[in-house]
């Protein structure tokens, strides 16, 4: 399948309909500030308010600790009992901006629900460190986790999204076994024109109340990959554009969440398609109503709660199914 097959579904003559908790979240919220013209210091400030802002009061976890993941900095979460399992998840940002805090409400939440350790990792970012520095941090933290649990998941939100499923590509080139790949919302395909970006810019000129929404999205993300991966020629490799890899077969197991009103959905849905077209096993899971970096905000939407429950439960089946695997395969 090529890359960016997905259509925007609505006519686009109906108004995209925002869930009432995005309309009010939108209507009190203030502009971030573009970041082709602000210093990134101050983006990346301003980014990290706004996260702690929405995530609310974190969930107590039985044991947080920093570590050192082979030279990638990290913060391993255990829940109780969590000793063979652990997801090695990448924070949101646009490869721009996210730490290791602002990653934090959703890791907790993560790490309970899942009932399994969490390694959240403070991969290198752009524009000091451009593709594949992050990647490579991401892959790093996984076979550093690989050494010490039994069984490695991975996952991410939009541009950890983009990580997760590139590290998944890896693992599946180089033959390691991962029991799942979680892709929240994930930035997939470098693609600028493809049909769905370019509908989603026109149909989505006013959202809630917010007047050039679609293209001040399409704007943002060809700046966040051109800052990401400077190379033109280079964005449409597999490990920076997933969506681009020649194939997916044999990739591990997906379990995607995207939102309705999102400009990433339609690569998201294109993803899935291959998986799926491959014998990939993949659950897709989309939010009506809901906007890009739902995900993480707790205080204020009642779907974040859901999502992440979905998500921490379909982390803990996989494991579970894993686990069953290797047990059948010792009994033969």
């Amino acid at each position: 399948m090529s890359a960016g097959t997905a259509t925007v579904r609505d006519e686009e003559d109906v108004p995209p309909r925002p869930h009432a908790q995005v309309e009010a979240f939108l209507a009190g919220a203030r502009p971030s500030p573009d970041p082709w013209d602000a210093d990134i210091g101050v983006v990346r400030a301003d980014a990290r308010e706004k996260v702690l802002a929405v995530t609310g009061q974190p969930s107590p976890v039985a044991s947080v600790e920093s570590v050192d993941a082979d030279g990638v900095r990290g913060r391993l979460y255990r829940p109780t009992g969590a000793e063979t399992d652990v997801l090695v998840w990448a924070h949101g940002g646009g490869w721009i901006h996210g730490d290791l805090d602002t990653a934090d409400g959703v890791v907790r939440a993560l790490a309970n629900r899942a009932g399994c350790a969490v390694l959240s990792i403070d991969y290198r970012l752009a524009p000091e460190h451009p593709f594949p520095a992050g990647f490579d941090d991401a892959w790093t933290a996984v076979t550093w986790a690989r050494r010490r649990f039994g069984s490695v998941s991975v996952g991410g939100d939009s541009s950890g999204g983009n990580l997760a499923a590139a590290v998944a590509l890896r693992a599946r080139d180089e033959g390691v076994e991962l029991a799942n790949q979680l892709l929240v919302y994930p930035a997939l395909d470098s693609t600028e024109d493809t049909e769905y970006k370019l509908a989603f810019r026109q149909r989505y000129a006013t959202f809630a109340g917010r007047t050039g929404f679609g293209a001040n999205s399409y704007r943002r993300l060809q700046y966040i990959w051109a800052t990401y991966v400077p190379d033109p020629e280079a964005r449409t490799a597999s490990y920076a554009s997933p969506l681009h890899a020649e194939s997916v077969d044999r990739a591990a197991p997906a379990t995607v969440i995207t939102a309705e009103h999102d400009f990433l959905r339609g690569e998201a849905e294109d993803y899935v398609r291959r998986l799926e077209e491959a014998g990939v096993p993949v659950e897709l899971h989309e939010y009506a109503g809901q906007i890009h970096g739902f995900f993480e905000m707790f205080a204020v939407m009642t779907d974040a709660h859901h999502a992440v429950g979905v998500a921490g439960d379909a982390v803990r089946r996989a494991f579970h199914s894993t686990e069953s695997s290797k047990e059948m395969s010792c009994d033969r």
